[in-house]
């Protein structure tokens, strides 16, 4: 019975570590064909950091970047981080930073592997194990896509509890990774000292028990561990660290949670809310069973006195920091795994799952499922090894290129990718390192694009150069337009960059923006323009693309222009640029689609307009599906076009438009849904507004060929 039982379990352990290792595999190259992305601009800060740090051989100690005043004081507690990306960066590009991103992952997967699946564990070990395994992996996997210190913070507290929990002869180890920790990522000092402190409080209990059931630490080893505690000393500033968490929390940026995503409260009901309908949502349920997990494994733990107390201080600091910041949830998941792993088994001891069972179970849990995510995380990839989508790299340029420097009053969000782009002889307001700046900084720049009484303020103390602002902010214009001295001049993807007349007339002069409104873009509607306004429109988009190749929202102006001209094949090139440049976006495959359309190449145009309305980007979404039904029309694909169209156009919806449920009716009538096409054509002769003749007599003639009866 024994011998049948241990030969289950090692061919299921067996199997395991292959299905594991395809687990790997697969997330390998997911992660490694992923380009950098602009998610936020940090990682440009800390690439910036680490240049300064290389070139001038000393730590940065004050905003040397910013014009803010009073001059900003601070301990920069990830310089290590910020000189091993910057030469990294340096030698490899953004290749190597991808590198750098997959391997911290991959390692960081592989010791929860480790922790997971022990030798000798139960078949029902195994089984909870498996999930577990892929429910952590899957659950820190957003935060793994960013390349910033908590990546290293995330390894090494695996690390450490991979070492105290499998293999304590190994203690020797940890206080090497805690000085390299302690300046990588030093803020996160407090949750290396709970660690260290949940196992020396642990085994000083069992040493004062003489508690025999387990091997306690020798005194070498249990010095060892102490010593982790000191590894704060080897760092430049040792007093300006410990003060650094605190300061943060409870002063200069005591309300973060307000402004920054990652830092809102936490509301605990939303651990109990399962809406697994979307892969985030997948994700996000993944990350709330391993929080009511943690919490179940530590009350029945307790309830059955087999709670240790190493693990029961490690679930408590992670509910203190859970209290704190959302940012926490992942620092919570990863300090539970102990936890978890010995109280799992025994919420489901009385589970005995089949051999034939597992075989069909695990490579559902731990490859089909996560690649269904990974397919869905990684789909509509952007541009490779690095996307500039989300980041103003085209305003960058143009000030590199043509103004002589100043200040600029910039998005905070995007201040660490412009102070590492632009030439020194630039200033920037702030960026998002808030161990620098400080909550009435963002308060005041954020407020400054929003109210114009801010912003009166802001021009009176600082009286910037420069103002670089997101397009989202529509509104700002309003705002800027009672200030005549500044103009805009340039804008890219991401932001519109204007000009004070009183510091750069010359630029103002040179480049002002008179017939783009760069705010507006998608509401140009480019047949109702007339050809003055379309060769206003089209010239000076020409002088941006002059000046910066790459402008995403010039050469969409230009590329529609060709194409209401019809100079079809003009306008190719321009919506192949779009694709090869921003392949994430849809515009780029809607222009070429259009394009291509109006030369009579039906199926290539049906081809690519499938794929833009693939990619879910709904802002111009109207169109590609009635641009696709178009194709299907023009290919006789009659059954087709009414499916899509049943999709797209609901008859009933108060705002359907009486264009579309005519095209739906008529649609229907082709695939012999007579009775369909009837009702729908009548709903959409109710519709018609009196003047609009020409519907008014398709209607009736189509619904009296069909018998129907218009009235």
């Amino acid at each position: 019975m024994d011998r049948k039982g241990n030969g289950l379990e090692n061919n299921t352990e067996r199997y395991l570590i292959v299905v594991s290792g395809l687990f790997c595999l697969m997330l390998g190259y997911f992660l490694i064909t992923w380009p950098i992305v602009g998610y936020d601009a940090d990682l440009w800060y800390h690439l910036f950091g680490g240049r300064y740090l290389v070139q001038h051989g000393v730590i940065p100690h004050d905003a040397y970047f910013s014009y803010i005043q009073p001059p900003k004081l601070w301990y920069d507690y990830y310089w290590l981080f910020q000189a091993v990306v910057y030469i990294i960066h340096q030698f490899t590009g953004y290749h190597g930073l991808i590198v750098l991103r997959s391997l911290l992952y991959l390692a960081t997967v592989l010791l929860i592997h480790l922790l997971l699946f022990r030798r000798n564990d139960s078949t029902i070990a195994i089984i909870t194990g498996a999930v577990l395994f892929v429910f952590f992996s899957l659950g820190i996997l957003n935060r793994e896509l960013v390349v910033r210190p908590h990546l290293l913070s995330y390894l090494f507290i695996v690390c450490f509890l991979y070492v105290l929990e499998v293999k304590p002869d190994k203690v020797w180890i940890l206080p090497i990774i805690g000085v390299i920790w302690c300046n990588v990522h030093g803020i996160e000092f407090p949750v290396m000292f709970a660690i260290v402190i949940a196992y020396i409080v642990e085994n000083f209990y069992l040493r004062y028990k003489n508690n025999v059931d387990r091997t306690l630490p020798t005194l070498k080893s249990q010095m060892l561990l102490m010593s982790v505690l000191y590894t704060v000393f080897f760092t430049p500033q040792i007093i300006k660290l410990i003060q650094t968490p605190f300061d943060v929390s409870f002063e200069t940026a005591a309300y973060q949670h307000l402004y920054v995503l990652e830092l809102v409260r936490v509301s605990f009901k939303n651990f109990f809310i399962f809406a697994p309908v979307t892969v985030q949502g997948v994700i996000t349920s993944f990350q709330n069973v391993i929080v009511i997990l943690a919490a179940a494994s530590f009350v029945i733990g307790l309830l059955k006195r087999k709670l240790r107390i190493s693990h029961a201080i490690l679930f408590l600091t992670g509910v203190f920091l859970l209290t704190r910041h959302l940012r926490f949830l992942w620092e919570f998941m990863l300090l539970c795994i102990p936890l978890i792993y010995r109280g799992l088994p025994m919420i489901c001891e009385r589970l005995k799952p089949s051999p034939r069972f597992i075989r069909i179970y695990l490579p559902i849990v731990m490859i089909f499922l996560p690649l269904v995510i990974f397919i869905n995380v990684f789909s509509n990839r952007p541009a490779y090894p690095f996307s500039n989508s989300k980041l103003p790299t085209g305003v960058v340029h143009f000030l590199n290129q043509h103004a002589s420097g100043g200040k600029i009053l910039n998005e905070p969000n995007s201040g660490g990718y412009l102070e590492w782009a632009l030439d020194s002889k630039f200033k920037i307001y702030m960026d998002m390192q808030m161990t620098i700046f400080h909550d009435m900084d963002f308060a005041f720049a954020s407020h400054s694009f929003f109210d114009e009484h801010a912003f009166k303020g802001f021009l009176r103390k600082y009286d910037p150069s420069f103002i670089s602002v997101s397009l989202q902010r529509t509104w700002f214009s309003k705002i800027v337009s009672g200030h005549k001295e500044f103009v805009p001049i340039f804008f890219d993807h991401a932001e519109l960059l204007y000009v004070n007349m009183n510091h750069h007339r010359e630029l103002a002069e040179k480049y002002a923006l008179k017939a783009i409104d760069p705010f507006h873009l998608q509401s140009i509607s480019y047949k109702k323009e007339s050809p003055q306004r379309l060769s206003e429109l089209f010239d000076e988009a020409s002088r941006i693309i002059n000046q910066d190749p790459f402008n995403y929202g010039a050469n969409k102006i230009i590329c529609n222009i060709l194409i209401i001209r019809g100079q079809q094949a003009q306008a190719l090139p321009y919506a192949d640029y779009l694709i090869r440049q921003y392949p994430d976006k849809y515009d780029g495959y809607a222009l070429n689609a259009d394009a291509l359309f109006g030369m009579g190449r039906y199926a290539e145009a049906n081809r690519l307009y499938s794929q833009a309305l693939d990619m879910g980007q709904i802002v111009r979404g109207e169109m590609v599906y009635r641009n696709l039904h178009a194709t299907y029309i023009k290919l006789k694909e009659y059954e087709k076009a009414y499916k899509l169209l049943s999709r797209f156009v609901n008859p009933f919806d108060l705002g359907a438009d009486y264009k579309d449920i005519y095209e739906l009716g008529m649609s229907a009538a082709c695939v012999d849904k007579i009775s369909e096409a009837v009702t729908f054509l009548k709903i959409a002769r109710m519709k018609v507004p009196p003047a609009d003749t020409e519907y008014i007599e398709k209607i009736d003639k189509n619904l009296s060929m069909l018998g129907g009866d218009s009235k």
